[in-house]
């Protein structure tokens, strides 16, 4: 009868010398659970990041058309095109453009190249507008991103 107390503890502890199949079955599968909700969530502040940086792109572009406007040597016009905005410029003694970056501010973060218009507003004003669009169709201009951007 001694002898049986030992041997059921040396067989519960060879038996339980490791995790079973199914214990790491479990835990792969939480982990790839956890794993899947963080790349979901990373992806979408990725993306709304990128509308931020494109809206303020766009003001960046807007400002720039506004500095091009105020000089005389403009006549007074807004560019026709954005690229007018990289070529050497009156206000800044002709040797430089009124974009910091050059052709790559003239591109949004999804690669494409930035939308401008001229357009005339509800109470008469002229102005400029610079838009692009995310890849999930969302229209983004200097004013907002979605429905700010359509006001």
């Amino acid at each position: 009868m001694l002898l049986a107390p030992a041997t059921t503890a040396a067989r519960r502890s060879a038996r339980r010398a490791g995790f079973t199949l199914l214990e790491v079955l479990v835990v792969v599968a939480i982990l790839v659970i956890l794993a899947g909700v963080g790349v979901v969530a990373t992806t979408k502040y990725l993306e709304d990041a990128r509308k931020k940086q494109a809206q303020l792109q766009c003001k960046s572009l807007v400002q720039a058309c506004e500095t091009y406007y105020l000089d005389a040597q403009s006549g007074h016009q807004y560019p026709e095109t954005l690229q007018q905005l990289i070529q050497p410029f009156g206000g800044t003694g002709g040797t430089g453009s009124l974009l910091k970056n050059g052709q790559n501010d003239l591109i949004d973060p999804w690669g494409q190249p930035y939308q401008y218009q001229v357009i005339t507003h509800a109470d008469g004003n002229v102005g400029p507008e610079v838009f692009t669009q995310s890849r999930d169709g969302v229209r983004i201009n200097q004013k907002g991103v979605g429905q700010l951007a359509q006001q």
